[in-house]
């Protein structure tokens, strides 16, 4: 990584801990719909880098591919840093998965509870309940898709034909070809 790069990152990161403090002391849904949208922006920009830092193996692997020779372990880690790391590091920083999953269990316990009680005055508890669940399951989804998702993509390498071999070389030549760079 360049220097110049480096710096860039520097600063970029420190944007969003700065945009993080501001949504944290003002707690409003505007401070945190304003700093989801930076998140978004900075992992764009990230993402962009990591292609960039790979790029000159990227087009080793590409002729590669298009050779069909044999890939070697350096090829796989390239397809893999351009594909699936990010789901890969996730899963490996992730630490709520089983807080969430118990959690999802105590909420459908509670619902189960208090659906034998509800009546005019304290329905209104089972849908606070009931929004609580609605707001976990996505995560709890969320981690499972990438999860699979990585489960397939170490599937698929490890059996490459012709058609796999031509949709990477497409997928790795998009990325790389990317206008931020």
């Amino acid at each position: 990584m360049t220097m110049v790069e480096t710096d860039q990152l520097v600063e970029t990161v420190q944007g969003l801990k700065e945009a993080a403090r501001s949504a944290l002391a003002n707690e409003s849904a505007e401070d945190f719909e304003a700093f989801e949208r930076y998140l978004n922006e900075v992992d764009a920009y990230v993402r962009e880098t990591q292609q960039s830092i790979w790029a000159d193996d990227a087009r080793a692997t590409l002729r590669r591919l298009e050779k069909g020779d044999p890939l070697n372990a350096q090829d796989h880690d390239l397809i893999r840093a351009f594909l699936i790391s990010d789901a890969q590091h996730y899963l490996a920083h992730e630490n709520n998965y089983n807080d969430w999953i118990h959690e999802l269990k105590r909420l459908v316990d509670d619902l189960g509870k208090r659906v034998n009680t509800v009546g005019r005055e304290t329905i209104a508890d089972l849908r606070g309940v009931l929004k609580d669940a609605i707001r976990l399951v996505p995560d709890i989804r969320n981690y499972l898709d990438e999860k699979r998702r990585v489960e397939k993509f170490e599937q698929a390498l490890g059996s490459l034909d012709k058609p796999s071999r031509d949709m990477l070389v497409r997928i790795l030549r998009e990325q790389l070809r990317s206008p931020k760079r």
